[in-house]
């Protein structure tokens, strides 16, 4: 992951930004597998709620998490803007739920700020820095920590592997 380095380190980092609410965040590009456009879901009975089921894609069932529920955002209807994001985290694919995909972030890797105590808010802990662009300031998300809830419940044999098998 790409985490917030001491100043005068200026490597280019490049981060894929989105939009959940209002608030834009980014991760690192290399934890995209692919960004498709929603789908059907099927619920599975007895899995966490902040999964709103599973997609098959090419085969490969993939658990979806809706960031909405994950940020206590309030639910929202899906438009054209509406993306499913598949990330590879520790050999297992899944998939979350933007409302909107906005580019690639290149920066040099000292403008990525650690994030100050974000105590009482809803994300705490799940960002783990932050960097200006153009006009707006990002979240940098630690994807392992926004997906462990999710990772919790399901065993390598119900989320594929970034192999592709399942």
């Amino acid at each position: 992951m790409a985490e917030p380095r001491a100043a005068g380190d200026d490597r280019i980092v490049q981060l894929a930004a989105f939009r959940v609410g209002d608030q834009g965040y980014v991760i690192d590009i290399m934890r995209i597998r692919e960004i498709v456009n929603p789908q059907k879901l099927t619920a599975v009975p007895g899995t966490s709620p902040l999964i709103e089921g599973v997609i098959n894609l090419r085969g490969v069932i993939i658990p979806m998490l809706d960031l909405r529920k994950r940020f206590a955002l309030p639910p929202a209807p899906r438009t054209r803007t509406t993306k499913f994001v598949i990330v590879s985290l520790d050999r297992r694919l899944m998939g979350i739920i933007v409302d909107e995909m906005l580019e690639v972030v290149r920066l040099p890797r000292s403008m990525l700020k650690p994030a100050p105590g974000m105590a009482g808010r809803k994300e705490q802990g799940l960002v783990v820095g932050m960097c200006q662009w153009q006009e707006n300031l990002l979240l940098l998300l630690d994807l392992k920590k926004v997906l462990a809830p999710a990772f919790l419940e399901l065993d390598d044999t119900s989320a594929g592997d970034a192999t592709g098998k399942e």
